[in-house]
């Protein structure tokens, strides 16, 4: 049987306590503790915090777990939220009261497009910095219930797949904002709306919706960008629209939407493949989200079945160090 040095080259080292910072698959002696320890990912879990001060669903959402910012949402509101990792605050109100708009960037230099009101669908493009929006270049395509690259900035992000005005085709544009103006780019394999999105402009991921490839029902399709096209990836195990995402085209979470049999349940993306983890604790779509990767999140708000929520949940995922035994 090969040995530890023979594998990694060096033998185990010993230290007071346990290493610092854990770096995943790194192993050592616990001499306090008198054992080989070693360094894990473990399950993320959610946990509740402070909730919204307007119950809202189908909002944009954009920045990270202890920096977030919604805007929009059912009902055409203009109203907007930051949130700091524990409690919500009202922040400066958008110039256009919209639902099922999307956005990206932080909460200081956030970008909110698309969406809908009433009568129409909408291409107006907004930025944010910190305290009041301001209008920019609209979407070349007017749309609904797209995906962003949501780890993007104000002044580089993607407006991905969507739809028009109800009832409307379903869409696979995509545009790419570059901070004065959006410019059409290779659309997706499948069209489709209530599509979630993560990453950037260089490297995006686009998953789940409804109408792929002119079906009617929800889809499990995930999309990888390059920056100049999109690649068919792995699907996710189970297939839903009007759900919350975020991340990067290699570490990303997806939970919550429609139809009701998916509404806790969450995905997890490797680069890879998609993996089911903690569930939410409250079932929701049309949910408020942020996070920087799959292993940090916020999500918000959204729909349960009876009316609109108000509750907040973190995913949290860190490193732990472990006891490694024989098996």
């Amino acid at each position: 049987m090969a040995t530890y040095k023979a594998i990694k080259g060096l033998t185990i080292r010993t230290i007071d306590g346990d290493a610092s910072p854990l770096i995943i698959g790194d192993v050592w002696y616990n001499s306090v503790l008198g054992k080989i320890r070693g360094a894990k990912k473990p399950a993320g879990s959610w946990a509740s915090t402070n909730n919204l001060n307007t119950a809202r669903r189908s909002m944009a959402g954009v920045g990270i777990q202890t920096a977030g910012l919604i805007a929009g949402g059912i009902g055409g509101t203009t109203a907007a939220e930051e949130y700091d990792g524990s409690s919500w605050t009202n922040g400066g109100s958008t110039n256009t009261g919209r639902q099922y708009l999307k956005g990206a960037g932080t909460q200081t230099a956030g970008i909110v497009f698309g969406g809908v009101d009433g009568s129409a669908a909408k291409d107006e493009t907004e930025t944010y910095n910190g305290s009041t929006w301001t209008e920019t270049a609209d979407l070349n395509t007017a749309r609904q219930k797209m995906a962003s690259s949501i780890s993007g900035t104000a002044t580089a992000c993607l407006c991905i797949g969507g739809a028009g005005f109800d009832p409307s085709p379903d869409s696979a544009a995509n545009e790419e904002f570059n901070g004065s103006s959006w410019s059409e780019e290779a659309d997706l394999n499948d069209a489709r709306r209530g599509i979630a999105g993560a990453g950037t402009t260089t490297a995006a991921l686009a998953f789940g919706g409804a109408g792929a490839a002119g079906n009617p029902s929800v889809v499990a399709n995930s999309e990888t960008w390059n920056g100049t096209g999109w690649t068919e990836g792995a699907n996710m195990n189970t297939a839903r629209s009007e759900f919350g995402g975020n991340g990067t085209s290699t570490s990303a979470l997806g939970y919550g939407g429609n139809p009701d049999s998916p509404g806790a349940l969450v995905e997890q993306w490797n680069g890879t493949a998609w993996s089911e983890v903690a569930d939410l604790s409250v079932k929701s779509a049309g949910n408020g989200h942020g996070g920087a990767s799959g292993e940090s999140a916020f999500e918000c708000g959204g729909y349960d079945g009876s009316g609109n929520l108000a509750t907040t949940e973190e995913f949290t995922e860190e490193t732990a160090a472990v006891t490694l035994t024989s098996s």
